[in-house]
């Protein structure tokens, strides 16, 4: 591969490590705000099914809140923002690594050719 060919892949590379940074900070974000709704409906959930009745138990108090239809969908939506941010996380750790791969042959090269030089000098 000729070293124009290189840094062109190299410049790619760049550029889908850019995107993807982006894409995985979207994603964190949606993921946390997910958490937090999560959290925010569990909480009013469980204040609004006290019954107060000195036979309600938290433990059935609480598994009413897990099986309010309002809960079970956040939960939903949070396991699917998760997962969603995994797998973008997944592809920039590669376009990274892949970059990383590219930029160690530049050096190589770059580091290299004033060795080729200085011996094309004493060369006919």
């Amino acid at each position: 591969m000729s070293d124009a060919d290189l840094m062109e892949h190299y410049s790619e590379f760049m550029a889908w490590i850019t995107y993807s940074k982006t894409e995985l900070v979207t994603a964190e974000i949606t993921e946390e705000r997910c958490a937090n709704d999560v959290k925010l409906v569990e909480a009013k959930t469980l204040i609004l099914q006290w019954s107060g009745d000195k036979n309600d138990t938290v433990t059935l108090a609480k598994a009413r809140r897990d099986t309010d239809d309002n809960v079970v969908s956040l939960q939903e939506l949070h396991l699917n923002s998760r997962a969603y941010r995994k797998l973008v996380e997944s592809v920039f750790e590669r376009c990274e690594r892949g970059a990383q791969i590219l930029s160690r042959e530049l050096s190589r090269r770059i580091s290299v050719a004033p060795q080729e030089r200085r011996l094309a000098r004493y060369q006919p």
